[in-house]
C-alpha cells in the first residue's frame, strides 16, 4: 500500500512538472510552434557589393529562423524575406545564428551563456563570409542572445588572435535582452527542478545571477567603441489563467550607458521581434533603427571594400 502510494506520487510529481513547463513555455519561448530553424552561422542574403555584415541571435527557446517569424509562413521570417527588399539593406549581407537553447529538451545540459558566446565567436572566425572580410559587424540579439552577444564580443577582445574581428564589431541592437537577469528565470529554473532536469544557462539568467554581473561588469569595460541601443518590452506577457508578467523589467534590459539608444516599445517580450506586416510600428522601429546603424556602417565598409574579400 505504501509502496503504491509513493509511487503514485512521484508519478504525479513528474506529471505536475510537465504541465507546468507546458504552462509556463509562453514565458520562455520567444517563438511560434513551427520550425526553429538551422543551428550555426545561416545566410540569408548575400548582395554582389556587400559593405557590412548582420547577424541576428535567437534568445532562449527560440531559434534561427523562429525568433523571427510571426507564424509558420516563409513569408513572416522578416530578416529573410522583408530585409532583403527593402533598398535600405541591398548591400547587406544578412546571418541568422542558432544555438542549442531549447530549455524543454529531456536531457540536462551543461551549456551556459559562455558555451554560446564561444561558438558564436567561433562560427563568425571560421565563416567564408565573415572570417576574412573587413566589413564592419552589426548584431541583433534578442533576449537572451544579446548576453550571447556580448559574450562572444568580450572573448573577442581578450583574444589576440580575433583582435581583427574584435575590431569590426560596429553596432549591438538589443531587444529585451535581461542585462541583469530576469524573474521568469527563477520560475523557470523551479519547474525544470521539479520535472528533474536542469539548464545552467537558465540559472544564467537569474536576476543578479553571478554569470549576469560578470557579463555587466567586463562588457562595461570594452563597449565604448560600439554602438548599442536597447529596445524593451512596456506590455506584459499573457501567460494563461489569468496572469500576465513582464518577462524582462526595463531597468533589466537597459544598460544605463553614456553610449547607448534607449527605446521602449509597445510590445511584449514575444512580439518585440516578430511582427505582422512591414505596416507594423514595431518593425517600422527597429526596421529604420537597422536602416540608419548600416547607413552609418556603410560609411567605413565603403573604404574597406574589396571585391576579391566580399564576394559570394
Amino acid at each position: 500500500m505504501s509502496l503504491n502510494s509513493n509511487s503514485h506520487s512521484r508519478s504525479s510529481s513528474v506529471e505536475s512538472g510537465s504541465s507546468a513547463l507546458s504552462r509556463v513555455t509562453t514565458i520562455t519561448d520567444d517563438g511560434v510552434d513551427d520550425s526553429k530553424g538551422a543551428l550555426g552561422l545561416n545566410l540569408l542574403q548575400c548582395p554582389s557589393e556587400t559593405l557590412v555584415d548582420l547577424i541576428f541571435v535567437h534568445g532562449l527557446g527560440g531559434g534561427s529562423k523562429k525568433t523571427w517569424s510571426k507564424t509558420t509562413s516563409l513569408s513572416h521570417y522578416w530578416p529573410q524575406e522583408w530585409l532583403p527588399k527593402d533598398p535600405a539593406f541591398k548591400n547587406v549581407r544578412i546571418h541568422s545564428f542558432g544555438y542549442d537553447s531549447d530549455w524543454a529538451k529531456a536531457k540536462s545540459s551543461c551549456l551556459n551563456i559562455h558555451h554560446f558566446g564561444k561558438s558564436l565567436l567561433g562560427e563568425m572566425s571560421i565563416s567564408p563570409y565573415i572570417g576574412h572580410a573587413e566589413t564592419p559587424i552589426v548584431l541583433v540579439g534578442h533576449s537572451m542572445g544579446g548576453l550571447v552577444i556580448k559574450k562572444a564580443y568580450m572573448l573577442a577582445k581578450q583574444d589576440s588572435d580575433c583582435e581583427p574581428l574584435a575590431a569590426r564589431f560596429h553596432s549591438i541592437l538589443f531587444l529585451a535582452t535581461p542585462h541583469r537577469g530576469s524573474d521568469s528565470a527563477k520560475l523557470l529554473s523551479n519547474i525544470l527542478q521539479a520535472a528533474h532536469s536542469s539548464r545552467a544557462y537558465v540559472t544564467d539568467l537569474k536576476r543578479s545571477s553571478g554569470t549576469i554581473q560578470i557579463i555587466n561588469d567586463e562588457f562595461r569595460n570594452y563597449s565604448s567603441g560600439i554602438n548599442l541601443s536597447s529596445f524593451y518590452e512596456t506590455q506584459k506577457l499573457n501567460m494563461g489563467g489569468g496572469f500576465s508578467t513582464l518577462i524582462v523589467a526595463p531597468d533589466s534590459a537597459t544598460l544605463g550607458y553614456p553610449n547607448e539608444k534607449q527605446m521602449p516599445m509597445n510590445a511584449d517580450h514575444r512580439s518585440i521581434c516578430k511582427f505582422d506586416t512591414i505596416a507594423d510600428p514595431n518593425y517600422l522601429i527597429i526596421r529604420n533603427a537597422l536602416a540608419s546603424t548600416v547607413n552609418d556602417a556603410s560609411k567605413i565598409g565603403t573604404a574597406n571594400y574589396n571585391v576579391d574579400i566580399s564576394r559570394c
